[in-house]
């Protein structure tokens, strides 16, 4: 997909749930084949339709129509970032994460799977900062994760009369 002009983001709606669930999955297992999934396809569609795409903020990246990749923001979390495997160093992650950070110019913090080292690359990268380990025991996967926070763009303080 490398172009100029990037892939045109939008907002995901219900519609989206069964090429999300599609793209989340294939994406998962090429990124992480050591993952073991607590849920099978129908229940982890069933949580995109009726939870993710309901109570959070996703937006798509899309070329041509086609579903490339997904982000979804819940509060100060970055909930979801995935990318179709075949577009992964296509700046699409990039861009997905440049409008989370866009839209919450405070701060956002991320949990990855301290394994996904490709991951963990690529969000220290975009300026998130290691804050916090676990032994994986508040996941549904029991996988060791680290917590990582980008502080933000907003000024911390009122610029200098002058």
């Amino acid at each position: 997909m490398r172009s100029d002009v990037g892939p045109s983001l939008s907002d995901a709606t219900t519609d989206d749930a069964e090429a999300l669930t599609t793209l989340l999955l294939r994406s998962r297992t090429r990124a992480m084949p050591w993952l073991a999934s607590p849920h099978d396809e129908a229940s982890t569609r069933w949580w995109v339709e009726h939870v993710l795409v309901a109570d959070q903020h996703v937006r798509v990246a899309l070329n041509d129509d086609r579903l490339l990749g997904f982000a979804a923001v819940e509060g100060d979390w970055l909930t979801q970032l995935y990318v179709d495997p075949d577009h992964q160093t296509d700046g699409v992650g990039r861009a997905l994460l440049d409008d989370a950070k866009r839209r919450r110019p405070d701060g956002l913090r991320l949990h990855v799977f301290a394994r996904n080292t490709r991951a963990r690359r690529f969000y220290e990268a975009a300026g998130f900062v290691l804050v916090g380990r676990s032994d994986g025991h508040d996941n549904e996967e029991h996988e060791p994760d680290c917590t990582y926070a980008w502080t933000g763009s907003a000024p911390t303080s009122p610029a200098p009369p002058g």
